[in-house]
């Protein structure tokens, strides 16, 4: 069969115009042409039929005219002529008829197998043009199922009988069949070229036709006519058999045609055969159509051979020494090229790489393709494709440009596995260093053929010991750029940032995770290849891709490149990328990493304190957390700390808090813890607004949060007496204070001096009598402030001794005192349970000693006996820890 794709070269061709100038009488002359005037007269003339009669209607315009050759040229061609009337008249009224030769040289038309019907449709469109301007012509090659579908039409042995005439060298004329019509113009030329068909395509070396003969004496071997004249064989249309041939070698084609017709059961697989012997067969040889025939068993056996296995070199060599390779059809030419390049494969191949350079055609690398393709998409046919590449790589010196159209043809195949390709891109890059821009577009345009591809370059980047080369990411980045950024593929996007040629605005969600999703390693891969290249941008982009690979296990592995790709306190570290890292360091904790690092925030601790930094690093925080409850809750946690951050936490919880505000109550539930438990001192002096406190002092056990917090205000602004004892007594309407109060009240007498206590105990006994008294009772009976306590008796029995040296100096001065005064005996202040003591009554023994409460806590106080926290003093409770400014303790 004859493919349509193989005619698309065009052919060298030559070409002349015969007729008149409009409104002159003289004699008919090559108007144009690229032939030489005399030449071209000669097949114009050979093909001058007669004059169109218009009482003839099957004889109407335009007659084409097939030749083979002229009087007086040597050689045969391949040549069409078309005779028009466009109603134009000469001088003296007559029609003025014009005459259009198109001549195909033989070896060329020949090779390309180009027939009848191919030639009358390449003249059609060059007659469209008053004047031919192509040095070529592109004559679509008719098919063989096209011929000998024609042939079945006129009923096989009609066309088989008339073939066999030609062979015995008759003029044919074909009339009309009794009471019927001659068909049109394009069924008539339809109708010679299948006749044709029936014989080698060499025959056309001498055959010719003609779709119309006036009565002009002509030599044309197989025409339509009204009737035949002396010397010419008529055969109606489609009636029965011819008559038989005389000569025997006529006989016995004939008697072939019809064995191997029936044989066969295709007309298809004849017409197919004879077309490919495109060998010149002379007229005075009619044997050798003969046996041409006769070799249509030897190309079956050969093919069936090689479908079963059994293939041998030597006979496809034979075959193809008789049968030209070009002039196969798909099918069959494309079992023998697949047999042979098999064959060359292999070390002893040396034999089969001579035969398939031998009978070369440009058809070689599509039936590979084709031979590949034919085939499910799998590691096997990939392998196959590689080998048939380097095979055409090893053929490259004797037929340039084969490796690129089996690789194009390969890649651009349509409906194929689109990952196939992707793969094969990348084979033929690693092995061949050979890429091409039409295989780089599919990688562009096809999702899965890029991944593919990426999923193999990958592969090759998981080298940790070199550099990794970016350069194939470059190229399809740049082939990328040419279409605007949310066209492009996600994974080239972000590939793009990874090479440094896109900005991250550039990159959508979702990209980093198309790229990670070509290989289970492309998320390592990617942040060693950023590390190298100094990409620390890309981070953020994978941020999803890579809390997925902590929650899937890859915690450590994620740790230390995230250390790699942004040490803490790098210089040009991101507050973005900051937040990023240290969330993922909080991922990692949640998934059972070390608690320690996840708590760290290691970067915020070192970022620069500039308001700027701390809101953009707050800013990130609360775009990741949104709509993560479990995640929002651990990096309150982490900000909060265990210990207390006098510097940026605090202002990056303000920025989050004031983003989103329902972020409060989670960090009002962390301070609430840590206020409750026995280091609470710490957190107590954290600036919180009024707001925030008084939601924390309604919580149980929390109401001595608000007094607290005043007592500090009024100690940092160096406040009167009065003020500390109006907060103390508005806390204390019972006399009873509860265990953080006292703490408070006690480190500020340490601070201030017992001297403080007294004026302090003296306002408040002013303000509520006995409350002072009350503050030196607490603190006698409290097993936590033996320091001020020794502190406020040394300093009571100093001022007692002073006291004693005053009177005692007062009563010496005194005139008329004879004898030291009585001391009064001590009356204790009367109990308001048991009523007024007695005049006399020694005073009361003090308390017995309490069990020291545990060391977590106080015991438990009416303002917190609905839930009594613990909590113990220690050495820094006086370090003021604020949410906005630290101003520290006076």
């Amino acid at each position: 069969m004859v493919s349509d794709r193989s005619g698309a070269a065009g052919l060298p061709a030559e070409w002349a115009v015969l007729g008149k100038h409009p409104g002159r009488s003289m004699v008919y002359e090559v108007l144009a042409g690229s032939l030489p005037g005399t030449r071209a007269q000669r097949y114009l003339w050979s093909a001058t039929t007669g004059t169109p009669d218009a009482r003839e209607p099957a004889g109407g315009l335009p007659w084409r005219v097939f030749l083979s050759g002229a009087e007086k040229e040597a050689g045969s061609v391949c040549a069409v002529v078309d005779t028009s009337w466009d109603g134009s008249k000469d001088g003296t009224g007559k029609p003025s008829y014009t005459w259009r030769l198109l001549l195909l040289e033989w070896s060329a038309a020949s090779r390309a197998g180009v027939t009848w019907t191919a030639l009358d449709r390449a003249v059609s469109l060059a007659a469209s043009d008053s004047v031919p301007r192509a040095a070529t012509v592109t004559p679509v090659r008719t098919p063989a199922t096209e011929l000998a579908g024609t042939v079945d039409r006129l009923g096989f042995e009609w066309a088989a009988g008339m073939a066999a005439l030609l062979l015995d060298g008759h003029q044919l004329v074909i009339t009309p069949p009794p009471g019927g019509a001659v068909p049109d113009v394009a069924e008539r030329v339809r109708i010679l070229d299948a006749v044709c068909s029936l014989l080698p395509y060499g025959c056309r070396a001498w055959l010719s036709g003609a779709t119309w003969t006036g009565k002009a004496e002509h030599g044309l071997r197989l025409v339509f006519a009204a009737a035949a004249r002396t010397g010419q064989q008529e055969v109606a249309l489609r009636t029965g058999r011819p008559p038989a041939p005389q000569g025997e070698a006529a006989r016995t084609y004939l008697g072939e045609l019809l064995r191997v017709r029936a044989k066969r059961e295709s007309t298809t697989d004849v017409v197919a055969h004879l077309l490919a012997a495109t060998a010149a067969v002379p007229l005075r040889e009619p044997g050798t159509a003969v046996r041409v025939l006769q070799e249509l068993d030897l190309l079956d056996s050969v093919l069936n051979d090689i479908r079963r296995g059994r293939g041998r070199v030597d006979d496809v060599q034979r075959l193809l020494d008789l049968q030209a390779a070009g002039s196969l059809d798909e099918q069959r030419l494309g079992t023998l090229v697949s047999f042979l390049a098999g064959c060359a494969r292999r070390p002893d191949g040396a034999a089969a790489r001579a035969v398939l350079t031998r009978h070369w055609t440009p058809r070689v690398p599509d039936l590979l393709a084709a031979d590949v393709v034919s085939r499910a998409a799998s590691k096997e046919t990939l392998t196959l494709a590689r080998e048939y590449l380097e095979l055409l790589r090893g053929l490259e010196g004797t037929h340039p440009g084969s490796f690129e159209r089996l690789f194009t043809v390969l890649a651009t195949t349509e409906n194929y596995d689109p990952a196939w390709v992707g793969s094969l891109a990348y084979t033929v890059e690693s092995k061949f260093g050979h890429t091409s821009e039409a295989v780089d577009r599919i990688l562009v345009d096809s999702r899965e053929a890029g991944l593919a591809w990426l999923a193999w370059l990958q592969m090759l980047l998981r080298d940790q010991n070199q550099v990794r080369d970016l350069r194939p990411l470059s190229r399809l980045v740049t082939l990328a750029g040419q279409v605007r950024a949310e066209s492009r593929p996600g994974w080239l996007r972000f590939a793009g940032v990874l090479t440094g040629q896109t900005g991250p605005a550039e990159v959508f969600p979702g990209d980093a995770a198309e790229f990670a999703s070509a290989h289970e390693d492309a998320w390592r891969i990617a942040l060693e290849t950023a590390r190298q290249h100094g990409r620390p941008v890309v981070f953020g982009l994978m941020w999803d891709v890579l809390r997925q690979a902590v929650g899937s296990g890859g915690q450590r592995d994620v740790l230390v490149l995230l250390d790699a790709l942004l040490p803490p306190g790098a210089p040009d570290l991101l507050p973005e990328a900051a937040a990023d890292a240290d969330l993922l360091r909080v991922v990692a904790g949640l998934n059972g990493a070390d608690s320690r690092l996840a708590l760290s925030m290691s970067r915020l601790r070192r970022l620069s304190p500039d308001p700027a930094v701390l809101d953009a690093y707050a800013a990130a925080i609360a775009q990741r957390t949104e709509g993560d409850p479990a995640l929002k809750d651990r990096v309150v946690e982490a900000l909060l700390g265990d210990e207390p951050d006098p510097g940026n936490s605090w202002a990056v919880l303000s920025g989050w808090i004031r983003r989103r505000p329902s972020t409060e109550a989670t960090v009002r539930d962390g301070l609430a813890r840590r206020l409750a438990s026995a280091d609470y001192s710490r957190w107590v002096g954290i600036d919180l607004p009024d707001d925030l406190v008084d939601s924390l002092a309604y919580r149980s056990g929390l109401g001595w949060l608000r007094p607290v917090q005043r007592l500090r205000v009024a100690a940092r602004g160096r406040a009167e007496v009065s003020e500390f004892s109006r907060i103390i007594a508005d806390a204390c309407p019972d006399r009873r204070f509860s265990g953080p109060l006292l703490d408070e009240i006690a480190s500020l007498i340490g601070d201030l001096g017992a001297w403080w206590a007294f004026d302090l105990t003296t306002e408040l006994d002013q303000r509520r009598p006995g409350l002072g008294f009350a503050v030196y009772e607490a603190l006698g009976s409290s097993p936590f402030h033996r320091e001020v306590r020794d502190q406020l008796v040394r300093y009571s029995a100093d001022e007692e001794n002073r006291h004693r040296r005053i009177l005692g100096a007062l009563r010496a001065a005194a005139p008329g005192h004879d004898r030291p005064p009585q001391r009064p005996a001590y009356r204790p202040p009367p109990n308001p349970a048991t009523g007024p003591v007695p005049g006399t009554a020694p005073a009361t023994p003090p308390p017995p000693p309490q069990p020291r409460p545990p060391a977590t806590g106080y015991p438990e106080h009416p303002d917190d006996r609905t839930a009594a926290q613990q909590y113990q003093a220690d050495d820094q409770r006086r370090g003021l820890l604020g949410r906005f400014k630290n101003r520290g303790r006076p």
